[in-house]
């Protein structure tokens, strides 16, 4: 009677243990079923959302994004751009949504009067915008350091700018010029009929 209890009792606790075992393989499958749906979703985004960025890009030359300084009281601008254009596939309402960014932070960090130099050039298959202070005297001038900016409005403009740059394969940073000042740089791929060239 006792071994009949027990073998009873021990059938119903390997029943419980291979219910619990094939309930937690079904969780397991509901939950990658659900990650597989979901890892899909992102992929589908992804792909729109590239699609959708090629359909809105277009070539543009850098230079006459750059050549015109934008209406800012307070700073002058000193522009150098190259002979040739400077071509990027972008979207042209972001790039000039950057570089209106930039400015603005310039002509609020910078001392009246001061003068803000942009360059653009072509280098290794990239194009390259850099923005110094003519008129610093800090080793790291402010507009330097748009990215440690502490005031909300400046780094939600500089979160932006890397945003867009990111947008577009390139990237926004700190950089010193030749001469050693530091400034900020944008960094841009060529489009692909140029950068070979």
């Amino acid at each position: 009677m006792y071994s009949g209890s027990l073998g009873f009792f021990i059938a119903v606790a390997i029943a419980l243990g291979l219910a619990g075992v094939v309930a937690m393989m079904g969780s397991l499958f509901v939950v990658n079923m659900r990650a597989g749906a979901s890892a899909r979703t992102m992929a589908q985004q992804a792909r729109d959302d590239a699609r959708q960025k090629l359909l809105a890009s277009s070539v543009q030359d850098l230079r006459p994004l750059l050549g015109v300084a934008p209406d800012l009281a307070g700073i002058r601008f000193d522009i150098q751009l190259p002979p040739a254009a400077v071509h990027v596939f972008a979207i042209k309402a972001e790039l000039c949504e950057l570089l209106s960014k930039v400015a603005a932070h310039a002509a609020s960090v910078m001392r009246a009067g001061a003068t803000l130099q942009v360059s653009a050039r072509v280098e290794r298959g990239h194009a390259v915008v850099h923005w110094r202070d003519l008129d610093a005297d800090d080793v790291r001038p402010p507009l330097a350091r748009f990215f440690d900016a502490l005031d909300a409005a400046s780094q939600a403009s500089a979160r932006v700018c890397e945003r867009i740059a990111s947008r577009h394969g390139g990237r926004i940073y700190s950089e010193p010029h030749a001469d050693g000042a530091l400034g900020l740089t944008l960094r841009l791929p060529l489009h692909e009929s140029i950068a070979g060239a």
